[in-house]
């Protein structure tokens, strides 16, 4: 059975030994770098081991979050059966606007502000609203 690393901390509930329903406690905090094993899908939920307890966490908690033991950093957990065969979307490109100015700039939307490219410099603009116009400050 596969061994996975949690790459964040994540939420899970204690699981009854024989029945396999929830306990009822407190969830517990599965810290960055925890192992888990014996991983099931169960619904919208992954059920598992951790320190030899059984537990339960959603899967959308965690999508992304678990990386198989000895695996690349770029796989993951198996996508759960009402996702296999669709295809994810492929992430926005990084669109670059020249600015008018006599040397050449450009500039990109990025989260919290622009990216600003000037020959092979690079300068990140903070701008949450992304309200600059590209223009120059009198």
């Amino acid at each position: 059975m596969s061994k996975y690393e949690v790459s964040k901390t994540v939420e899970a509930v204690k699981l009854n030994k024989r029945t396999g329903a929830p306990l009822g406690e407190p969830p517990i905090s599965l810290p960055f770098g925890a192992i888990i094993d014996k991983l099931e899908e169960a619904g919208d939920f992954y059920t598992f081991t951790y320190m030899a307890e059984r537990y339960r966490m959603r899967q959308d908690n965690v999508r992304g979050a678990l990386h198989p033991i000895g695996a690349p950093a770029s796989s993951s957990v198996p996508k759960p059966a009402a996702e296999v065969g669709k295809a994810e979307p492929p992430p926005p490109p990084l669109v670059f606007e020249k600015l008018q100015s006599a040397s050449a700039v450009s500039r990109a939307k990025v989260p919290g502000g622009w990216l600003v490219i000037h020959g092979t410099g690079i300068a990140f603009v903070p701008d949450a609203g992304h309200e600059w116009d590209g223009a120059s400050l009198p």
